[in-house]
């Protein structure tokens, strides 16, 4: 088992292996496209409720290093796909898989602003002395932090040679399914946190751990005989989904009201 774990690597995925998957010819087309249904609609419910605790409540559930994440990541998928759709005669799923990372791309792009007109003393107030920064300073910073995390991004592609992204895809969950839960911790304060949108990541993360995830339909590379790690990262990113509901319980309630709306439970 040792041995299977440090010094075997499994053959890489395929272009084929996402044709053949996603392609209508295949018997369990209906099937495949459930799960990924389900996958990306998780992803969406999670930065919906991004939306309303930053719109509500002023302060937003995801540190400000994930949104800069998900636009750098987000962004070179779209690419990506697009690129792939135009080399494999405009097939439906790269072309569906740009588009819906450039739905991505809006909402981060919109909680970003938020970061900056809203959120930016919370944020960056403890680099200044008077705890205050200028949209001028909030913008420069989520600037220069998106340029780092593309460049992250891109390098580690071309090191984890992910030509399609799906590698990159499952570490967007499982960032997801640990930090979220951390940085409400550090906060001290349901505010800006969800026990609705934890119960949202645990199904998110759950869904794309069990046999029969997404990554798991479309190549082999992903089954558990192949790449255990892929599970065993599950397990972890599953455990701190479970984790962050349980701080999340522990942590002192917020107000029943926010500028008379009520609070996001």
């Amino acid at each position: 088992m040792i041995e299977q774990l440090y010094n075997s690597y499994p053959t890489d995925y395929r272009l084929q292996d996402l044709l053949q998957t996603f392609s209508f010819s295949n018997p369990h087309i209906g099937f495949v496209l459930t799960v990924a249904g389900i996958t990306f609609l998780m992803g969406y419910l999670e930065y919906m409720y991004s939306f309303a605790l930053v719109l509500w409540e002023k302060s937003a559930p995801f540190p400000i290093w994930m949104h800069t994440f998900y636009f750098a990541h987000d962004s070179t998928g779209a690419i990506v796909f697009a690129l792939a759709a135009l080399a494999n005669n405009n097939f439906w799923f790269f072309w569906s898989a740009s588009g819906a990372l450039m739905v991505w791309n809006l909402f981060e792009i919109f909680n970003l602003y938020k970061a900056i007109t809203v959120e930016r003393n919370e944020i960056w107030g403890h680099l200044y002395p008077n705890g205050q920064v200028t949209v001028g300073q909030a913008f420069w910073k989520v600037v220069v932090q998106i340029i780092m995390m593309i460049a992250i991004v891109n390098l580690f592609r071309v090191f984890m040679h992910d030509p399609y992204m799906f590698k990159w895809f499952i570490f967007t969950n499982v960032i997801m399914a640990i930090f979220p839960g951390l940085y409400w911790e550090q906060r001290k304060t349901q505010t800006g946190g969800s026990m609705g949108l934890a119960i949202v990541i645990f199904i998110g993360t759950v869904n794309s751990f069990i046999l029969m995830n997404m990554w798991a339909l479309s190549s082999h590379y992903f089954s558990m005989a192949a790449n255990p790690w892929f599970y065993l990262i599950g397990i972890v990113s599953i455990a701190y989904s479970i984790r962050s509901l349980w701080k999340y319980r522990q942590l002192p309630a917020k107000p029943q009201l926010f500028n008379g709306k009520k609070r996001i439970w």
